[in-house]
């Protein structure tokens, strides 16, 4: 029965207008943004790529934020009661909403950085090395250690975008619990302002707050002449995942009390 409702509830989210829209506007955004930017000539693909995903007005306002629209309509489903009903209990029903917004944040992962890194080589050509822009250190997007391969930054570029995904949608499903589904907009604007501060603030080097930084600006201080490289990119996504988990194993507990 779980299997076969997160099969429904995949397959209503994927084939739905609303989804298709954004498909649609995952493919117009970052081709428009890399037509319209002023590219040296000494640029390639990975300029446009790393452009677009380290620019924080364009990553925080116009590409995360899309991903609150499928979390909305996978948690606020309208005939919730009736699948809480055939599912037997509150719970399983939020385990199967919580398998289906992993699902979704995998998918637009792939979707998302499979779309950008396509058109930016079909805009400015393709290459699996640096351009002569990045090793100069004329762009600012690209100032990684020349050691890290561009495959192995965009990687860890997608992580981090799968991990804010998730991040975002187990807080949902958490504020879901707690105020008992009362203020489900309220839940999606924390969601937007958080996003919202990212963009305005840089918050890797503030005490605290560095807990609630979204960005990939950590990425860019990884030294590949460290042996630790990969436990130190392990320990980039470590904090969210940790309190992702969080928000979900509560969610769970509390769902006996959520209204449907």
């Amino acid at each position: 029965m779980e299997a076969n409702f997160l099969k429904i509830t995949c397959k209503r989210i994927l084939k739905s207008r609303k989804f298709l829209c954004i498909l649609i506007y995952f493919l117009i955004l970052p081709f428009i943004v890399l037509l319209m930017n002023d590219w040296s000539v000494d640029s390639n693909n990975w300029n446009g790529v790393f452009f677009i995903f380290g620019n924080r007005y364009i990553y925080f306002l116009l590409i995360a934020p899309v991903f609150l629209i499928c979390l909305y309509d996978l948690a606020n489903e309208g005939n919730l009661r009736y699948c809480a009903g055939r599912l037997h209990t509150k719970a399983t029903l939020l385990k199967v909403q919580i398998m289906a917004m992993i699902f979704l944040s995998v998918f637009l992962t792939i979707y998302v950085f499979g779309v950008v890194i396509i058109e930016a080589f079909l805009v400015l050509g393709g290459r699996s090395e640096w351009s002569k822009e990045t090793e100069w250190g004329l762009d600012p997007y690209t100032l990684f250690f020349l050691d890290l391969s561009p495959i192995i930054v965009i990687s860890l570029f997608a992580v981090k975008f799968f991990v804010t995904l998730f991040f975002i949608g187990s807080f949902y499903l958490y504020w879901q619990s707690i105020t008992k589904r009362q203020y489900r907009s309220l839940g999606m604007s924390i969601n937007f302002f958080l996003l919202l501060f990212n963009s305005i603030i840089n918050l890797y080097n503030i005490p605290i707050l560095k807990l609630l930084d979204l960005s990939f600006v950590s990425i860019y201080y990884l030294n590949p002449h460290e042996n630790t490289l990969l436990l130190c990119s392990f320990m980039l996504y470590v904090p969210f995942i940790i309190l992702s988990l969080g928000f979900l194993f509560f969610s769970v507990r509390l769902s006996k009390g959520v209204n449907y």
